[in-house]
């Protein structure tokens, strides 16, 4: 099937780039070798493997920016945990920014000296609340 070769949802072999928790929890629910056959069900002949849609360990920064909020859960005692927690960290450094050269608040206390800066940052706000309000219902 893949044998030793880089697979889309991770590293399966022994080798020091794998993920801890791939060997860590093997065999606890999954096996590697199961892991291997559910990964070739789910995209045969890894068709899609440079795809963040496919395989989200694959995602970059600008690949999640605009993204809506997302709830991350990894269980301890999965093989997947540590992509899991990748793809947190990933969607983390998308979603924060740095404003250079601005003091705390700087973005919302100086309007008028700078109204570009203030008016991204009430439609970055407001559209995070928005999207939270229609995740709700309301």
């Amino acid at each position: 099937m893949y044998g030793d070769e880089f697979l889309p949802c991770g590293r399966w072999t022994d080798d020091s780039e794998t993920p801890p928790s791939v060997a860590e929890n093997d065999g606890y629910f999954n096996h590697r070798v199961m892991m291997q056959v559910l990964a070739e069900i789910y995209d045969p002949g890894a068709a899609h493997i440079d795809e963040a849609t496919c395989w989200p360990s694959r995602a970059t920064t600008t690949d999640l920016e605009g993204l809506p909020p997302h709830m991350i859960s990894v269980n301890e005692l999965d093989p997947l945990r540590d992509e899991g927690l990748d793809y947190y960290r990933k969607l983390q450094a998308a979603s924060a920014w740095t404003n250079p050269g601005l003091s705390h608040e700087g973005e919302s206390l100086f309007r008028a000296t700078m109204p570009d800066v203030y008016a991204a940052n009430v439609r970055s706000v407001s559209g995070f609340a928005h999207s939270l309000g229609r995740r709700a219902g309301r």
